[in-house]
């Protein structure tokens, strides 16, 4: 059974265009909410990569800069050479807040995404030149999620989205990460697996994200493939959170961890992983759902991480056709 919370998570992911036309609805195009009008001022951060801050995110979120520039250059590191110039091109859309459709009843979102095609942006107003980039609808909840991931999971998930579409044979349509979603799908491995937010919830499992589709399948076991690190949570199980966690630096997990006296998290005080990890910054990534780490994607399914074993070695032989033509360009 698929929770409710799990469903909105799902809903907000998902960029695929609605079947009813902006254009054609009952909405008057001055009823619509203009995003085209938004304004962004640039700035390029020291790993490289060029983000674009919406009104208010500074006000709100006054360490986004730095956090960004902590995620993004923690992701160069653990991605391949072959993709840090696809990395470092791709603009990063930071929002406030964000909301499209009817000025009236507006829909507002609050999860971050990769924008592959303009349809999308031009079904709710938005500006065609964010395609091929990633937007944060929220800043400050941007900076929430991610220390689930124990800091650039969640930035990783949404560049192995762009990885996905610009390096792989046949793009989003690759057939190999097709059929390998539907394999680790009918095998039930992914049904019912743990999920770091929920951590000393009464249910501590949900249906893995990566289920939903092949695209997020790739994006997600990306994550836990390239999390080569937390070797003490290997080979600890699928089902006690307590073992075969990563240490949590979640305030909402914390919190509860405090409720529960007497709980320590992975060997050390409350006190001493709130020190060391503050905004997220002291620890190495891991994924929000099961299997954390690529040790726990090895023993727990073999096969799956055997394809992402043959699917990261072609990235990383991968050649950036764009990157080559600029160095040309360049020496002329």
């Amino acid at each position: 059974m698929i929770s409710s919370s799990h469903l909105q998570e799902r809903h907000w992911r998902s960029e695929e265009v609605p079947t009813c036309d902006v254009e054609n609805s009952v909405c008057s195009p001055e009823e619509l909410i203009d995003n085209t009008q938004r304004r962004y001022n640039p700035v390029n951060l020291k790993c490289g990569v060029t983000v674009q801050l919406g009104e208010n995110v500074l006000r709100d979120s006054p360490d986004i800069i730095d956090i960004m520039n902590h995620d993004l250059t923690s992701c160069l590191s653990v991605l391949p050479a072959s993709v840090g110039w696809l990395v470092k091109r791709t603009h990063i859309w930071v929002n406030r807040t964000y909301a499209y459709g009817n000025i009236h009843a507006p829909t507002v979102v609050s999860h971050s995404t990769a924008h592959h095609f303009p349809g999308w942006l031009l079904w709710v107003q938005d500006k065609a030149e964010k395609e091929a980039s990633i937007e944060i609808y929220n800043s400050v909840e941007y900076l929430n999620l991610r220390l689930h991931y124990n800091g650039c999971g969640l930035m990783l998930h949404e560049l192995c989205h762009i990885i996905h579409q610009t390096t792989l044979p046949g793009g989003l349509s690759n057939m190999l990460v097709i059929e390998m979603h539907k394999i680790a799908k009918e095998s039930n491995k992914y049904s019912s697996v743990l999920r770091r937010d929920w951590a000393l919830n009464e249910v501590d499992t949900d249906v893995a994200y990566c289920t939903l589709n092949h695209k997020e399948f790739f994006a997600e076991i990306s994550v836990s493939y390239l999390s080569d690190f937390y070797y003490d949570v290997d080979g600890t199980g699928t089902v006690d959170m307590a073992k075969c966690s990563p240490p949590f630096v979640s305030p909402v997990v914390l919190g509860r961890m405090q409720q529960k006296h007497h709980i320590r998290n992975n060997g050390k005080s409350l006190v001493e992983w709130r020190d060391l990890t503050k905004f997220g910054r002291g620890l190495p990534h891991c994924n929000k759902f099961f299997p954390f780490t690529k040790g726990q994607l090895r023993r727990y399914d073999p096969r799956v991480y055997k394809c992402f074993s043959k699917l990261w070695q072609y990235i990383e032989s991968w050649e950036d056709m764009d990157r080559r033509c600029k160095c040309k360009i360049g020496c002329i």
